[in-house]
């Protein structure tokens, strides 16, 4: 099985290419399928990705600490609160066929998911491929099942 960290980065991958191409349909003015990949995007980090984390990964990763209020996965659950309200005013800005808007977020959008991205990527997956017993199996299996269903 692929550990965690690999799994994980390769899920960060899956969803900003479905930033992109949310962005590219914006640029021609497809906003039905701009809506389509901004909501495959919201579906994937918010009721996967982020279920993971929150769910699974960042508890192992306290747990390991011996903090329940860990400033990395504080600093992490933050940065989701803010995506989920950014992803809502993307999809606003896509109904109201609003590229100036869409633009502004998508740019604040990017620059949050690159910063959480590498902090989750130098410093949480990888202590916790080497740390759980599994190197992470359980949630990345849930991840890959997750994906699966999300293409199908």
């Amino acid at each position: 099985m692929t550990p965690i960290d690999q799994i994980m980065q390769q899920d960060h991958e899956r969803l900003d290419q479905l930033l992109e191409q949310s962005a590219q349909a914006v640029r021609q003015g497809a906003w039905q399928e701009a809506a389509q990949f901004l909501e495959a995007l919201r579906h994937g980090i918010v009721d996967g990705h982020m279920v993971v984390e929150e769910g699974t990964l960042f508890p192992a990763f306290e747990l390991q600490e011996g903090s329940e209020d860990h400033p990395l996965t504080a600093l992490l659950r933050k940065g989701h609160q803010d995506l989920r309200v950014f992803f809502e005013e993307m999809a606003e800005a896509i109904a109201d066929q609003d590229a100036e808007t869409f633009d502004d977020l998508l740019s604040t959008v990017q620059t949050i998911l690159k910063q959480h991205d590498a902090k989750e990527e130098t410093e949480l997956y990888p202590y916790l491929a080497s740390a759980l017993a599994d190197q992470g199996e359980a949630a990345g299996k849930r991840i890959l099942d997750f994906e699966a269903e999300a293409t199908s």
